[in-house]
């Protein structure tokens, strides 16, 4: 089963977005980063805003597929989402990273998860290939690896095989930046934009009547 009470809002929201502002601006457009992780506190401070555990923020790269941050977010109880877009095609994907265990044995039984975070149903087959658990359901496909004891899931509908490969493949910790972009605007993380009708002091408007009214 999906993690329990898992949220669809935050991934609703990006692809709302996406249709209305064009390509993601975060991630390294699926290139491999070579910058190192993001510092231990600032990857606990941006877990802390959305809820999740620290272990549980993770990312990937998978060319042309580039993270949303607007989709970036808590899933189920304490565990981590994100969804990545292909701006040419508008192809989508769910990165999902949780302490819930998806094995070969139980694999049929637990369905796939959509885009959206929502289960997929339909009859699943499952294939081991390597070190990845490869599950699919109609035009539903789904990669799992482990991830340090997180499981990952990878997941997508009509989607690129390669590609959804390797992103699972790729799965890491953010960099400093992309976890800024993450972070950006968000409860914790990021900060908001400056306003300029605002002064000085407790930030009220002034609307006091100048001299001569």
């Amino acid at each position: 089963m999906s993690p329990r009470g898992a949220r669809t809002l935050p991934v609703v929201v990006a692809l709302l977005a996406l249709g209305a502002c064009g390509s993601p601006s975060a991630g390294p457009g699926g290139s491999a980063s070579t910058a190192p992780p993001a510092d231990p506190d600032e990857l606990a401070a941006a877990a802390a805003g959305w809820g999740a555990a620290p272990q549980y923020v993770l990312t990937t790269t998978a060319a042309p597929f580039a993270a949303v941050p607007m989709a970036a977010g808590v899933y189920g109880a304490d565990g981590f989402s994100l969804v990545f877009s292909d701006p040419a095609t508008a192809g989508t994907f769910l990165l999902s990273a949780t302490g819930t265990t998806v094995s070969a044995d139980d694999c049929p039984r637990v369905p796939l998860l959509s885009v959206t975070g929502g289960e997929v149903g339909g009859t699943i087959t499952c294939t081991q290939d390597g070190d990845l658990l490869e599950r699919a359901s109609g035009e539903a496909l789904e990669y799992v690896v482990l991830h340090d004891d997180v499981t990952v899931r990878l997941s997508g509908e009509a989607a690129d095989r390669d590609a959804l490969r390797e992103a699972a493949l790729n799965v890491r910790v953010p960099t400093h930046d992309e976890l800024t972009a993450l972070t950006a605007g968000t409860p914790g993380g990021g900060s908001a934009p400056e306003r300029g009708d605002l002064p000085p002091g407790d930030g009220a408007p002034d609307d006091s009547v100048g001299a001569g009214g």
